[in-house]
């Protein structure tokens, strides 16, 4: 059976006619069946219409949950573009050599924006040695995919579909919070340890301590000794005082106890005391009695915030070993360099692990794959530790 052609009018240079059979229409893309002239689709009869704008019409996608997951792009062929671009820099050295000094200008940047090794090391960072390697690899990077269901005119499908590699870590995290999980976990354990403890201190339970060994027995021994003989000296001079005391006339007696009661009933300075049929409320200990009490002091909350305090500790340390920065994949046709680079200033040397995705199409690297890890740092000038 012959293909049906479909008939066009010439092209406006007048070069030549465009012809489009039945299975050139097929593989046709979606924004390729858009472009298509109007002249095109008035040659084309009522039927063929009618199939390309039900091929037009976009299917509704209805991604399915835990679904999603990364699979192997195919490697390279001799034909595709990506590789002929590798063929292409690794027989231009001057590009290569390019490259490589461009991603060392950029360590080195990085270096200088670090207020830690700037202050350590000074300002002044130069390039020292590098060594960098140019890695082409053989496939793309891997894809995330996902199911989901296809509503269209054909009916509905389970079908698969690319999903960007950020929108996949992120749903990872969300449906998967392993981090979180472990924190609060860190977080409960500590707590109850921590509750369990106070709990074994009230019913009389707890672990007492170890002795102390001989020489601090015997300086605690000492010291009970001068303090009761400072006791028993301070007994003698109250005698003494008690007996002057007494052998004074009644007058004075007198009056000094005069003057001293209105001392006692006089309230001092901002306290507060509060009898049995005051309304009074007694102010929280650490509130002014000037300034109206806080919701922290009402509710307890600062005492609620010292009894979690080693638990809390316990969540951020734990979220800070588990928590990984999110790092997407390299660009298609990327180009790996990895190495070390060395910055030399003043007062030390930094050596700095470096790996980074160099893109043929845009000439540049990729600054969200980009890794650089301190390696190591040796100072000019070191003194010994201890003299």
């Amino acid at each position: 059976m012959t293909p049906t052609v479909f008939r066009a009018l010439p092209d406006p240079n007048g070069e030549q006619e465009t012809r489009i059979t039945r299975e050139q229409e097929k593989q046709m893309t979606r924004e390729q069946k858009k472009q298509m002239t109007r002249e095109q689709k008035k040659q084309m009869t009522r039927k063929e219409r009618e199939e390309l704008e039900e091929d037009m019409i976009e299917a509704i996608f209805i991604p399915l949950p835990f679904t999603t997951k990364i699979m192997d792009s195919p490697p390279y062929k001799s034909s595709d573009p990506e590789w002929q671009a590798f063929v292409k820099v690794s027989k231009d050295w001057k590009l290569r050599r390019s490259i490589q000094d461009s991603l060392a200008d950029l360590v080195r940047k990085a270096a200088q924006a670090s207020p830690a090794l700037v202050q350590r090391c000074g300002a002044d960072m130069k390039l020292g040695r590098y060594w960098l390697e140019i890695h082409y690899p053989n496939r793309p990077p891997p894809v995330f995919v996902h199911k989901g269901l296809a509503i269209g005119d054909y009916g509905v499908s389970i079908v698969e579909e690319p999903i960007d590699t950020v929108a996949a870590v992120w749903l990872s995290r969300a449906l998967y919070p392993t981090v979180l999980t472990e924190s609060l976990w860190a977080f409960s354990a500590t707590l109850m340890k921590q509750n369990a403890a106070n709990l074994a201190k009230l019913l009389g339970y707890d672990q007492k301590s170890p002795p102390p060994p001989p020489l601090q027995q015997a300086t605690e021994k000492v010291q009970q000794i001068k303090k009761q003989a400072a006791k028993s000296e301070s007994r003698e001079s109250g005698s003494l005082s008690s007996a002057n005391a007494q052998a004074s006339d009644g007058s004075s007696a007198g009056s000094s106890s005069i003057e001293k009661k209105p001392a006692e009933s006089s309230p001092a300075p901002g306290s507060s005391p509060a009898s049995p049929n005051s309304s009074v409320i007694p102010i929280l200990p650490g509130a002014e009695s000037g300034k109206p009490r806080s919701a922290k002091d009402m509710y307890g909350i600062k005492h609620t915030q010292g009894h979690t305090s080693g638990a809390w500790s316990a969540f951020k340390q734990k979220f800070g070993q588990t928590w990984r920065p999110m790092r997407e994949l390299p660009p298609r046709g990327a180009i790996l360099v990895n190495g070390l680079v060395e910055i030399s200033t003043k007062r030390a040397f930094i050596t700095v692990d470096c790996s980074a995705w160099w893109d043929p199409k845009t000439k540049r690297y990729d600054p969200k794959t980009a890794s650089f890890r301190l390696r190591s740092l040796r100072m000019k000038n070191q003194a010994p530790s201890r003299r």
